[in-house]
């Protein structure tokens, strides 16, 4: 704030009235009907300006560097209320004055009338001469009274603003702590079948070629209960250190609990890593990840996570033996049948004895012309759920950063 536009803010010019906008008036009006008005006193936009249309035209600059400045305005506007109330009270005093007066006047007037002439008593004059200054008092005393009024009430709602702001702190604050808190999801019941599935690669070559449904079960049977394990189809790519181009194949499987899924991933790369030839099939495996690319978050329960998979893992059942029918069930997946069709992932439980990893269950000559693959239907809900958490991360984001600009302003209003 410059000293220029402070001792303009002192002025008692009426801007609002000048630039013919009401004290309420927005931001955005303000410099709307500065512009229209500017235009009818601008040098450069009339012939022959004379020099009361330059007065005229850097008056209204003034107002609008005052209007438009908040800090000025809040000086200027508090200036002006006092100037405005000073002035009422002023005509009431010069009111009240006249209307004695002229009372005083009458009652002259009708007392020289009766008495024809006959001078009014000392003690009489002095009489109403009492009166009038104790009129004078009172009103003073009045407008003294509506003053402090005023201001107490004007107090008043500053505190109340202030409770206010401080109560629209304390909730932001309050909301952004409950946005940065973690979420326990390791209880869960109800976690999507995708946050719940691991994805498995191997090269279908030598030992690669042997590893079927059953023996994909059998390495991960030990880290909790599973409800489905499929093998989609394999695919030719090029991977670092081969010459040419590979067979890859991909499993998935899908944990009963998010624990067990989080505990084959992490120990699973472990034997990987750490499979010797005579480990069997943990050294045919290339990899072990979540199926939808990056892994749920366990929130505060991840600290016991080794706890939790130790407990899931001790309750595990005999997937063989089971009867219910599993919950993974992508849309759009035909159920498991003699037809050839690929079978979902909500077959898998009651078939499960009855399956083989041949290349004739996933009878590709089987499925309608049109019809997306199995693993193209698999590879789009996994797709559609990463998209799915990237907006819900970008909507948080922006509710946490308008949260903080709303909090920023109430902060600089109240240090105002």
């Amino acid at each position: 704030m410059s000293d220029d536009l402070k001792a303009h803010a002192a002025s008692d010019q009426d801007f609002y009235a000048l630039l013919d906008v009401s004290p309420a008036a927005t931001l955005s009006e303000i410099k709307r009907q500065y512009r229209r008005t500017a235009l009818k006193y601008h040098p450069d936009k009339i012939s022959n300006p004379t020099p009361a249309d330059i007065e005229k035209f850097h008056t209204l600059q003034i107002a609008h560097d005052v209007l438009t400045d908040a800090d000025v305005k809040q000086l200027y506007d508090n200036a002006r209320d006092a100037r405005l109330r000073k002035q009422r009270e002023r005509d009431m005093l010069d009111s009240a004055r006249r209307s004695m007066v002229e009372d005083l006047e009458k009652r002259e007037r009708a007392g020289a009338a009766a008495q024809r002439g006959v001078k009014r008593s000392w003690m009489e004059e002095n009489d109403a001469e009492a009166k009038l200054a104790a009129e004078i008092e009172r009103i003073a005393q009045d407008g003294r009274r509506r003053r402090k009024e005023a201001q107490e009430k004007l107090q008043r709602e500053l505190d109340e603003e202030q409770k206010v702001i401080e109560r629209e702190q304390e909730e932001a604050r309050k909301a952004a702590d409950r946005s940065s808190q973690r979420v326990d999801r390791s209880q869960e019941t109800n976690v999507p079948e995708l946050e719940r599935s691991v994805k498995v690669r191997w090269v279908r070559e030598g030992r690669g070629v042997e590893l079927d449904l059953e023996r994909l079960k059998g390495l991960f049977a030990s880290f909790g209960t599973i409800e489905a394990v499929v093998i989609l189809k394999d695919k030719r790519k090029r991977v670092q250190g081969s010459k040419g181009k590979v067979t890859l194949a991909t499993g998935m499987i899908v944990f009963a609990s998010i624990v067990s899924a989080h505990a084959a991933v992490l120990d699973g790369e472990k034997k990987i890593r750490q499979a010797g030839p005579a480990d069997g099939d943990w050294a045919v495996l290339d990899s072990v990840g979540w199926a939808s690319g990056d892994g749920p978050d366990l929130g505060a329960g991840s600290a016991s996570f080794k706890d939790q998979e130790s407990a899931s893992s001790t309750a595990a059942v005999d997937i063989n033996k089971t009867a219910a029918a599993p919950a993974f069930n992508f849309p759009g997946l035909n159920s498991a049948s003699n037809s050839g069709k690929a079978p979902s992932f909500g077959s898998f439980g009651s078939a499960a004895a009855s399956m083989k990893p041949k290349a004739s269950s996933f009878n590709a000559s089987a499925r309608p012309a049109g019809m997306p693959t199995f693993q193209d239907e698999v590879l789009m809900k996994m797709k559609a759920a990463q998209r799915e958490k990237e907006r819900k991360v970008l909507e948080e984001e922006l509710a946490r950063e308008d949260e903080a600009a709303d909090a920023a302003e109430a902060s600089k209003a109240n240090g105002v």
